[in-house]
């Protein structure tokens, strides 16, 4: 995505790093998947939405993973930032994954956006429970 001087001048100015522009800017992971073995979309209590889809192997590993949202510059990097921890990890290591590791991992966020770290994680904990559901009705 490219931004204006303007833009980045405010996102600077607001408490983003570089690294979390860079994620916002390109947005790594970010589109959707067809068909894929599990999806769902969740709504944070700011309004923000994120919308995981995930390709899931016979040994139960994350073999891709996409993600789309509707929300701000730190719900975006966090979606970012975590399809790519995700990745070929296994369903067990991905629920692992906290919000702390998300901050971590941006080298942290501004104070009002850190729920955003948290809307990320859980929904990719949700998106993961649906399938295993779905998994035990087979």
């Amino acid at each position: 995505m490219r931004l204006s001087k303007g833009e980045l001048v405010l996102l600077k100015e607001a408490g983003y790093s570089a690294r979390i522009i860079e994620l916002y800017r390109e947005l790594t992971n970010f589109g959707f998947i067809e068909n894929p073995d599990a999806t769902l979309d969740y709504t944070g209590p700011c309004g923000d939405i994120i919308k995981f889809y995930l390709m899931i192997d016979e040994k139960n590993v994350i073999e891709d993973v996409r993600f789309q949202y509707i929300g701000c510059p730190a719900l975006a990097a966090s979606g970012s930032i975590l399809t790519t921890i995700v990745k070929d990890k296994s369903l067990q290591e991905a629920k692992k994954i906290t919000e702390e590791t998300i901050l971590e991992q941006l080298g942290g966020l501004p104070d009002a956006e850190c729920h955003c770290a948290k809307l990320a994680t859980t929904a990719l904990r949700k998106t993961i429970a649906k399938y295993e559901a779905m998994q035990t009705l087979r």
